[in-house]
């Protein structure tokens, strides 16, 4: 989603339907002690939260190359989750997306770019619009498609930061210690979880929301249909 930087402090974005929800929960999460925006203020156009100290986007690759890194990911990943607990969402919650009950209300877009970095360490989570009630898996296993990453293609990893020392169980085993995870968890979660984000930026361009409305007319959901099959071939490396 479209962002607009204020000044040092502040983020300004469009208000979508699903607003007034997520500023609940970033005000529970944010009481709770989590490094997310704090929702300030929203009316017919524009929300406004505060920005999280930290570098993220284009500048979140460098940061993330290291298994204590993925590791500390993973641990501020479980503390959210674990502030969602027992949360009540207002009665008249509205999601980005269709979603099924679940035991934790999930960020929905875990990768690299929506966590804020210092020095190689996660330190904050930010742009969560896509969240929505969900399990544990739901995260954890889109987390895992980036952070490990499921991605062979030379170029693309090279523009990630990574060479031939690329250690994919490593980070596997450091994203889901760092979680705390317990139980199975194999690549056929991944590919299922990748399914569901295509699914839903096709769902949200067919409403007219941007960018996925973009997207959708580019073709880009049809290109990353061709990522399962990637993400196959490398799992069965694993």
């Amino acid at each position: 989603m479209r962002a607009i930087r204020v000044n040092e402090n502040v983020v300004e974005r469009p208000v979508k339907s699903w607003t007034p929800t997520v500023h609940a929960l970033l005000g529970h999460l944010h009481d709770s002690g989590l490094p997310v925006p704090r929702p300030l203020d929203f009316g017919e156009a524009a929300e406004h939260v505060t920005l999280v100290p930290g570098e993220a986007g284009a500048d979140a690759w460098a940061h993330q190359l290291s298994v204590e890194s993925v590791r500390s990911a993973g641990r501020l990943l479980r503390r959210v989750h674990d502030a969602t607990v027992g949360w009540v969402p207002p009665t008249d919650a509205t999601w980005a997306v269709p979603f099924s009950p679940g035991e934790v209300i999930c960020h929905g877009d875990p990768q690299p770019a929506n966590f804020a970095w210092r020095n190689g360490v996660a330190v904050g989570l930010f742009d969560w619009d896509m969240a929505r009630p969900a399990s544990r898996l739901s995260d954890v296993a889109y987390a895992l498609e980036w952070f490990v990453p499921f991605e062979d293609d030379p170029a693309e990893l090279r523009s990630r930061g990574f060479d031939e020392t690329l250690d994919r169980r490593a980070r596997i085993a450091a994203l889901l210690d760092g979680y705390g995870w317990e139980g199975p968890l194999d690549v056929a979660a991944v590919t299922a979880r990748q399914q569901i984000a295509i699914d839903e930026v096709v769902y949200l361009g067919g409403l007219g929301h941007h960018p996925q409305a973009e997207w959708v007319a580019a073709g880009w959901p049809e290109r990353w249909s061709s990522k399962l099959t990637t993400t196959r071939r490398v799992g069965e490396k694993l």
